[in-house]
């Protein structure tokens, strides 16, 4: 259909000229198809209806050449399959909130609106998780959540129309993520609709996943790869007090260096937003929030928790904001209060957009000590370009979002505009940032992927796509474009024969022992001592064992980021830092593992039940593929959604898509008062009741794992090392008295030994009799409890009832039909539960992608 100039579309056509352009013939055989199985209604061929769907919040305009409304999963499937038998792009589309462009149908094609499917189909509120459709508004979500006494942390500023389709597909993030994490942190699983029309879901991202993560790499793909049909994510019980709080400086230096002196302290609030001078005055007279208008920045500041233990952090931000010289700090007294003081925070954009006729809003994230250096970035090349720029930040995770006012019909301030925004990007890179936090990259930031990321990671990026989607139908033209020519570095060889064990000493080394097993056409496995691998049945072939990889390369204290050589011990680590008052709850106390093992198979681990495991921690990483190039995915920001989110591909892939040579890792602070102790009882199933109890409390301990031990009886573990100490202690002992049973804190040693005699437990299970593993929806658990206290070929187990995963040591004779069980290994068997063709099929082209010279040992095969 013809195409006609639309105010506010850009010249894209150095982009658009390399794609083939909708053919008419094969729009109206489409047209011709959908009409058979659809209503009237849901298909929308008018021009001036068209041109609705043609933008987003960007303003930019591209009219797609057909609009359908699916009403059903049935609607879905059929409309892909359709526009994959005639070649048609396929652009998914929520409600169109997002800010990169990424809904805007650049090329033509047909725009799958599914704003019609809003049903939430299941509350669990026992496995603390929610089953809905794409089209689920995420305040209405909240609301129907509340009453239940839960709550979905991910909360954008445009909570209010934003669906929940869009956010797992934009990775979003909001006010409270500091706290709670971005949406890929709350995703268990989601069922997708892929290019083809093939419907499945997606493997759990839950702490027993076996395969790759294609739930992680979903999340913030922005449609290009599949769509989202059904999301299930995990909520939170509600914490008893909420205060918000207001701190008023006189600069936004001054602003920021409340921030560092807060986290210093150990003070991790729920939200940390900012606005400078000029945007308080704009907010201000837009919705008469009771901001200052003559401040130089303001601060608005919530803690969430135990009421006591607000209380007492109230007291010491008060403390900490005075001694940073704030003029004034109030504390909401109401709730109307503290709407009001929220209402002003999210009408930043709405009150920017009544300036002028268009608004460029940019997304920026920096290690947080950066923030206020590149907020002067950013007012500086404002000057330098003659644009007014007002700024707001989320400042707890360094997320920057500097507005821009602008006439998209005045072409030389079109051009200025596009020259600024560069500008902005080249800055945020420059000090270690990412292009984007939370909105995604589109079609607005495509062009700029080349400031963060290399020819080779872009080319991995599209090739990934490829994966998905190979004939490249969905959503095309955003996120990535692959790069025109991708050089491979190609040294020297050194060695000549294969060798039994390799153990380089840097990545340089790590390339050239990869590259000579290319050459010489053999296989290797990579360890950190090879002590995870017996878990998969052992590492068939050349090991590159990678100890001799362990340097500490980057301490950011500031930031609570930590970068690590793979081969770095990862119980050394621990005690490093906590003795900087830091931590890293999936790290162990004892053991011979290095980090880059524990994050290579996803090793669980016990201090914290509630995290989806590595994935959670884990910011970026760097690896060697099977070129023998070296990819850097991620980086040391706490938001980071430029490009797919390659980094939760690393996370369990057991080396079989490259050699993980450094890690980023998040950091935490690490109380001085923690909690250990334990509940005994003859009955399990009143000991897992126990436990799905106290999960229901946000006061919950962090670590719960449910034992039976041959010969003893069963034994719920508990363990919190973090805030609100003594009210996780008040709410254990008030179960247990209800229970009739006492529990015995004991010091932090016992869990040590706890610790230690469960890798001696596997090690036995392995040579001696079988080790087991899996999971299952934890409401489910009482099930699953039952079966293994009756089956006499199960010696011991372990149930963590915060993900429900569960392991198994039994009798050789064990069979593997327990319900939710992943893995078997010992005694000569290796089993593991396949996942579906589809997913086959794509972790075989990924792996190519990765490793095309089949250099690395496989575990599924």
């Amino acid at each position: 259909m013809g195409i006609k100039s639309l105010a506010g579309q850009l010249d894209r056509h150095h982009l658009t000229e390399c794609y083939p352009a909708v053919e008419e013939h094969a729009l109206q055989e489409l047209i011709h198809d959908l009409e058979r199985f659809l209503e009237p209604q849901q298909i929308i061929v008018d021009y001036d209806q068209r041109i609705a769907f043609s933008y987003d919040a960007t303003g930019e305009r591209y009219v797609p050449d057909l609009v359908v409304f699916a009403k059903t999963d049935e609607d879905v499937e059929q409309v892909m399959r359709a526009c994959d038998k005639y070649h048609i792009y396929v652009i998914p589309r929520g409600s169109s909130s997002n800010l990169s462009g990424g809904t805007t149908p650049i090329l033509g094609g047909v725009v799958l609106t599914l704003t019609a499917q809003r049903d939430i189909l299941e509350i669990d509120t026992v496995s603390r998780e929610v089953r809905m459709k794409p089209g689920v508004v995420n305040w209405d979500l909240q609301q129907v959540l509340k009453p239940l006494g839960f709550f979905y942390p991910p909360d954008p500023a445009s909570h209010k129309i934003a669906t929940l389709g869009g956010n797992v597909a934009e990775n979003s993030g909001g006010p409270h993520c500091v706290k709670y994490g971005v949406t890929t942190n709350h995703v268990v699983q989601l069922q997708v609709v892929l290019a083809d029309g093939t419907k499945l879901w997606t493997p759990t991202a839950r702490d027993y996943r076996t395969d790759l993560d294609f739930t992680g790499i979903l999340v913030g793909s922005e449609g290009t790869m599949a769509i989202f049909t059904e999301i299930v994510a995990a909520i939170w019980p509600q914490p008893e007090t909420i205060k918000t709080m207001l701190g008023v400086f006189s600069s936004v230096e001054q602003a920021l260096d409340t921030v560092s002196a807060l986290i210093a302290q150990q003070i991790i609030p729920a939200t940390l937003e900012l606005l400078d001078k000029k945007s308080l005055q704009l907010v201000e007279s837009f919705v008469h929030a009771g901001y200052p208008v003559e401040a130089g920045a303001v601060l608005l500041i919530e803690v969430d928790g135990p009421s006591n233990d607000v209380l007492e952090k109230v007291a010491s931000i008060q403390e900490i904001v005075q001694q940073q010289g704030a003029t004034d700090f109030r504390i909401a007294a109401t709730d109307l209060e503290a709407d009001a003081l929220w209402r002003g925070r999210r009408s930043h954009y709405g009150a920017a957009a009544r300036l002028a006729p268009h608004l460029w809003i940019q997304d920026v994230t920096v290690p947080r000590p950066l923030l206020a250096a590149m907020m002067q970035d950013v007012l500086e090349i404002g000057h330098r370009y003659g644009f007014d720029i007002f700024c707001s930040a989320h400042a707890g995770d360094g997320n920057l979002h500097p507005i821009i006012t602008y006439n998209p019909a005045n072409p030389e301030e079109l051009r200025r505009l596009k020259e600024t925004d560069r500008a902005i990007l080249q800055a945020c890179v420059a000090r270690g940032g990412a292009i984007t936090g939370e909105h995604g990259v589109g079609i607005d930031k495509l062009e700029n992927m080349d400031l963060m990321y290399g020819p080779k990671e872009r080319q991995i990026m599209a090739q990934i796509k490829r994966a998905f989607d190979p004939k490249e139908l969905l959503n095309p033209l955003k996120v990535v474009l692959a790069p025109k020519t991708v050089t491979a570095d190609r040294p020297e060889l050194t060695e000549a024969i294969p060798r039994s064990i390799w153990t380089p000493g840097s990545a340089e080394d790590l390339q050239d022992a990869i590259r000579t097993a290319i050459g010489k056409h053999f296989r290797v496995s990579i360890g950190g001592g090879f002590q995870r691998w017996p878990v998969v049945g052992g590492a068939p072939d050349t090991h590159i064992e990678m100890t001799a990889l362990n340097q500490l390369v980057d301490f950011d204290r500031d930031n609570l980021t930590l970068e690590v050589e793979a081969g770095f011990a990862a119980a050394e680590l621990l005690a490093l830092l906590h003795q900087q008052g830091l931590d890293v709850p999936l790290l162990p106390y004892t053991g011979e593992d290095t980090v880059g093992g524990l994050v290579a198979s996803n090793a669980r681990n016990w201090r914290n039940s509630f995290l989806f495991g590595w994935r959670d921690v884990v910011l970026g990483v760097e690896w060697i593929d099977g070129r023998g190039d070296v990819l850097r995915f991620g980086r040391k920001t706490m938001k980071n959604v430029a490009g797919y989110d390659v980094t939760k591909l690393a996370i369990g892939s057991w080396g079989t898509l490259g050699a993980i040579s450094k890690v980023i890792l998040r950091l935490r602070p690490y109380p001085k008062h923690r909690l250990f102790g334990y509940v005994s009882h003859s009955d399990a199933q009143a000991l897992l009741k126990m436990s799905l109890d106290l999960s229901g409390h946000y006061n919950r301990p962090e670590g719960m794992v449910l034992t039976h031990w041959r010969d003893e009886d069963p034994c719920l573990w508990l363990s919190h090392q973090a805030s609100g100490f003594h009210a996780t202690e008040s709410l254990v002992e008030t179960l247990c008295k209800k229970l009739g049973v006492h529990v015995t804190w004991v010091e932090e040693e016992r869990w040590k030994q706890w610790e230690g005699n469960r890798q001696e437990l596997i090690h036995w299970a392995l040579n001696h009799g079988i080790y087991g593993e899996g999971g299952l929806k934890v409401s489910r658990l009482d099930s699953l409890v039952q079966e293994l206290e009756g089956n006499h070929d199960v010696l011991s187990w372990i149930v963590y009832p915060g993900s429900g995963a569960f392991e198994i040591y039994g009798k050789s004779s064990f069979r593997s039909d327990v319900v939710g069980l992943q893995r078997v290994v010992g005694s000569g068997r290796y089993w593991e539960k396949p996942v579906e063709a589809a997913w086959q099929a794509i972790r075989k082209r990924l792996e190519h992608v990765f490793d095309p010279y089949e250099v690395f040992s496989k575990i599924h095969e």
